[in-house]
């Protein structure tokens, strides 16, 4: 699994722990988004994502934070690590979040209302699950 995959899982798993009184785990943070779940157009992306934190857990089990500001900027930071930089950019309805550390990462992005998936556009499979704060 690439290390921006993984930095993924991360963050939407953490934005898991802070929603629905629960702890996340990491099988929670990287299962599938539920039937209701509605696939995210570009603009709602932007609205709903873009300038947020999430949280979520790393598919080892760390909290970990991410913020994807407006200037194109994120930042992730995983409980056991220091802070780190990277981009993302957006193209249709597919959100491609880069890392140096972690690699690169494209995903459709799905929410019920309360959460938010990371699905990669390629494998169709879930990146992260995140809770938006």
């Amino acid at each position: 699994m690439s290390k921006l995959l993984t930095l993924t899982l991360v963050l939407i798993c953490m934005g898991g722990c802070a929603s629905g009184g629960h702890q996340t785990t990491a099988a929670d943070a990287h299962s599938p988004p539920p039937a209701n779940a509605k696939q995210l157009s570009g603009g709602e992306i932007n609205s709903k994502v873009i300038g947020r934190t999430h949280s979520s857990v790393t598919t080892t089990g760390y909290q970990f934070t991410e913020i994807l500001n407006p200037d194109g900027s994120a930042i992730i930071e995983i409980s056991s690590e220091s802070k780190q930089k990277g981009s993302w950019v957006l193209t249709d309805d597919v959100i491609c979040v880069e890392y140096q550390k972690y690699g690169r990462e494209c995903n459709k992005v799905f929410t019920d209302g309360v959460r938010i998936w990371f699905v990669d556009s390629e494998k169709n499979t879930t990146n992260n699950t995140f809770t938006v704060k």
